[in-house]
């Protein structure tokens, strides 16, 4: 018979703890099930990201996405019936041969379905990390995490601003200090090749949002530690509500896949002197974008630092925000 190993958790990040016991169920069973759960209360990175990480470090395995599990955790007996009982629903009756954990709670779900309980390195002796170290400074527990996931993790500041605000800027300016890597604005290049009478079409902006994106990837793929953006997919729709009052299904899907980055924001300042150049559309239109990009980030909870003054200021106040950071 099919020996059917399962295992769970929230994966917030997904680390070498967690791999070593995918690995060894993968060792002892025919075929392992991981169970993702939602953990919107630790993180902001979405189920379905979390578990592309497990997939592509094991992709023999079956995922099941608990997007509508229970958050309540402890040893109560309320809370252990109700996990087990959403356990078991999700399992549908399937029979498992081993539930494999590195926690206590072990015990309680193999009885449940009467299965074997394998517990693995419950001390953490092998991998002494958890979660929490890692949402709070990736760059030092880097070592725990594969090279794909801090990848995907690691620092990435965010810098936006209406036209003209010093977002190239001061973005370059942090890349070069801190020595990481530089994202420029793929929009930027894209408006002066297709622009028509300073505007360009929804499909257009749907095109800059999407490109931008695989952009930023990319550059989170290099050997670096930290990524420095000019702009995100949240300009762009800003850019859509000023030409056209609204924005496209296509585009709003692109922003709220997107959101979950964008935790280390910086909204540059208009105190700076408008550079009127023959691209922009004077110092009026400045204001109004700038207008829709703090209603965009107090619509979306958005937290950001307001970057003012000289160049020096500005990378000053990057400097502390970033010390601050790496001081948890």
């Amino acid at each position: 018979m099919k020996k059917i190993g399962l295992t769970l958790g929230k994966y917030a990040p997904f680390h070498k703890g967690h791999e070593y016991i995918i690995e060894t169920a993968i060792n002892e069973m025919d075929h392992v099930i991981v169970i993702i759960y939602n953990a919107s209360d630790v993180t902001e990175i979405p189920t379905s990201v979390r578990a592309k990480w497990i997939k592509s470090i094991f992709p023999s395995v079956e995922i099941i996405i608990a997007e509508h599990g229970p958050q309540e955790t402890g040893y109560s007996k309320e809370i252990i019936e109700k996990q087990n009982n959403f356990i078991k629903y999700l399992m549908q009756g399937k029979a498992i041969n081993t539930f494999y954990s590195s926690e206590n709670y072990g015990q309680y779900v193999s009885d449940a379905l009467n299965c074997n309980n394998r517990i693995v390195d419950i001390k953490r002796t092998k991998y002494s990390i958890n979660g929490t170290m890692l949402r709070e400074n990736p760059t030092k527990w880097k070592d725990f995490i594969s090279k794909y996931v801090y990848n995907e993790i690691k620092p990435k500041y965010y810098f936006i601003g209406a036209p003209s605000t010093g977002k190239t800027t001061i973005s370059k300016c942090c890349a070069e200090y801190f020595k990481g890597a530089y994202c420029n604005e793929f929009g930027r290049e894209y408006w002066f090749q297709f622009q028509k009478n300073h505007r360009l079409s929804m499909k257009d902006l749907e095109i800059i949002a999407e490109k931008h994106s695989e952009l930023e990837t990319k550059m989170f793929m290099l050997d670096k530690d930290s990524t420095f953006i000019d702009t995100c997919v949240l300009t762009t729709y800003a850019y859509a509500l000023y030409y056209f009052g609204e924005a496209s299904i296509e585009l709003s899907k692109i922003l709220n896949n997107s959101i979950y980055k964008y935790r280390n924001v910086f909204l540059c300042d208009e105190d700076i002197p408008f550079d009127d150049s023959w691209d922009r559309s004077g110092p009026k239109s400045r204001e109004k974008i700038q207008e829709i990009n703090k209603i965009l980030l107090s619509e979306y909870k958005i937290n950001f630092t307001l970057l003012s003054g000289t160049l020096e200021n500005r990378l000053q106040i990057v400097n502390n925000y970033i010390d601050q950071k790496e001081r948890k």
